[in-house]
């Protein structure tokens, strides 16, 4: 699959998201894709999955944020 094609089922999967719909329509090369997902984990799933095909293709690695958090008591 292409960089482009992968980058729009994101942006598909991201509006999805943002809407609360749980019904995605992708369209590549000829074809189109419909894609009824049982819940927002699912697309959120979908969306890092895809963040990792993009990082492959691309020779990345995927930015993941991790945060640390400290007491103050030390």
């Amino acid at each position: 699959m292409s960089i482009e094609d992968l980058n729009s089922q994101r942006a598909a999967l991201v509006v999805a998201r943002s809407s609360g719909q749980l019904e995605v329509e992708f369209h590549s090369g000829g074809t189109r894709r419909r894609v009824v997902y049982r819940s927002m984990a699912e697309i959120i799933a979908a969306i890092a999955a895809i963040d990792r095909d993009l990082a492959a293709l691309s020779g990345t690695r995927p930015r993941t944020f991790l945060p640390v958090f400290r007491s103050g008591f030390e």
